[in-house]
C-alpha cells in the first residue's frame, strides 16, 4: 500500500488498499476489538476527513487514521538509545549488555526507559517493547510506537511470523555446516526461582541451530533462530546439548574472551505489514564478540 505521514495523521490512498469495506482493514490491521472500537467511537480513522462506521465502504482518496492519538509524559534519562532501525510503527533498538528491556520493579534504568528519552520531544509516541531479551544478552529488540498497530506487531510476534536471530559463542568445537533442531521443554527450576531446566511437563520450546564453524581455542559460534520465545530458551538449550555459552553465569561458564555473554540476537526480519515487501534489520557485533567472529570465519 502507499501512505504517507502527516502530523500524526497516516493517509493511505485508497486505490492501493484490497479492503472493501472499513471492517475488513480493521480486521487485517487492528486485531484489537478495543482499539476498533476506539478508533471508531472517537474519530481516529476517517474516510477524507468523513467520519466512519464499520460497515462504511472505502471509497474516496486516503483512508486516514490518527496513528498517535494520546500524549505521555517523557524525560531525558542521559542515556543513548541506538536505534538501528525506525518508521511510523516500530524502531528497532540495539540493546546493551547487563540493561533490562523493561522494569522488574526496581530503580534501574531499562531499555524502555532510555527509548522513551529519545521520544522526549515527540510525547505521543507510545514506547512498547514486542519482545524481551534476557539482561545479559545483547542485541535488537523490536518496540511498537502507536497504541493503533501495536495489536498487529503483537500478532505477527505470536504468529511467528517475526524471525528473531542470534550468535552463540559456545564453549566446544562443532563442526561448520553442522544443523539440527533441539526441542525441548522448558520449565521453572523449583529450586531456584531465576533459572530454568529442561522439563517434560514443561512449555514447548524449539531452537534451530546452525554452527558457523568453530576456533582452535575451544569455542564455537553458533547461528540460533527461536521457533518459540521461552525465557532462556537458546542459554539452556545449548547448554542441555553440551555447549555452554561463553561467561553465561547460569547456564555455561566464565570465560576470559569476552567482557559480556556470548549471546547476540544479531538479526530481525519479518514482511512490514504497512509497507509489504520484507524487512531485515542487523547490527554489527560489538568488538569482543567481533573479534572472535572473525577468528573463526576469517
Amino acid at each position: 500500500m502507499k501512505y504517507i505521514l502527516e502530523e500524526r495523521i497516516l493517509k493511505i490512498q485508497i486505490e492501493t488498499l484490497f479492503n472493501d469495506t472499513i471492517q475488513s482493514f480493521l480486521d487485517e490491521f487492528i486485531p484489537s476489538k478495543k482499539i476498533q472500537h476506539l478508533l471508531i467511537q472517537n474519530k481516529w480513522i476517517t474516510l477524507d476527513g468523513n467520519p466512519v462506521k464499520r460497515e462504511d465502504d472505502i471509497v474516496g482518496i486516503n483512508l486516514e487514521i490518527n496513528i498517535y492519538p494520546e500524549n505521555y509524559s517523557y524525560l531525558p534519562c542521559g542515556l543513548n538509545a541506538d536505534v538501528v532501525y525506525e518508521d511510523e510503527i516500530m524502531c528497532i533498538v540495539n540493546k546493551p549488555k547487563d540493561v533490562l528491556v523493561h522494569s522488574d520493579g526496581n530503580s534501574e534504568t531499562t531499555l524502555t526507559d532510555i527509548l522513551k528519552g529519545y521520544y522526549a520531544k515527540k510525547p505521543y509516541i507510545d514506547v512498547q517493547p514486542i519482545h524481551r531479551l534476557d539482561k545479559e544478552t545483547s542485541g535488537l529488540v523490536v518496540f511498537s510506537k502507536s497504541i493503533i498497530f501495536q495489536p498487529l506487531l503483537d500478532k505477527l510476534l505470536s504468529d511467528k511470523q517475526i524471525r528473531r536471530s542470534y550468535l552463540a559463542f559456545v564453549k566446544g568445537k562443532v563442526e561448520k555446516d553442522k544443523t539440527w533442531v533441539i526441542n525441548k521443554p522448558i520449565g521453572k527450576d523449583r529450586h531456584n526461582p531465576n533459572k530454568r531446566v529442561i522439563y517434560k511437563n514443561g512449555q514447548n520450546a524449539i531452537t534451530k541451530v546452525k554452527s558457523l564453524g568453530y576456533s582452535n581455542k575451544g569455542y564455537s559460534i553458533l547461528r540460533c533462530i527461536l521457533d518459540t520465545g521461552r525465557t532462556h530458551q537458546i542459554r539452556l538449550h545449548l547448554a542441555s546439548e553440551g555447549y555452554p555459552i561463553l561467561n553465561d553465569s547460569l547456564y555455561g561458564f566464565n570465560s576470559n574472551l569476552l567482557i559480556r555473554m556470548g549471546l547476540m540476537a544479531d538479526m530481525v526480519e519479518f514482511y512490514h505489514p504497512l509497507k509489504q515487501e520484507m524487512l531485515s534489520v542487523d547490527v554489527d557485533l560489538p568488538n569482543d564478540l567481533n573479534k572472535l567472529y572473525f577468528e573463526v570465519l576469517k
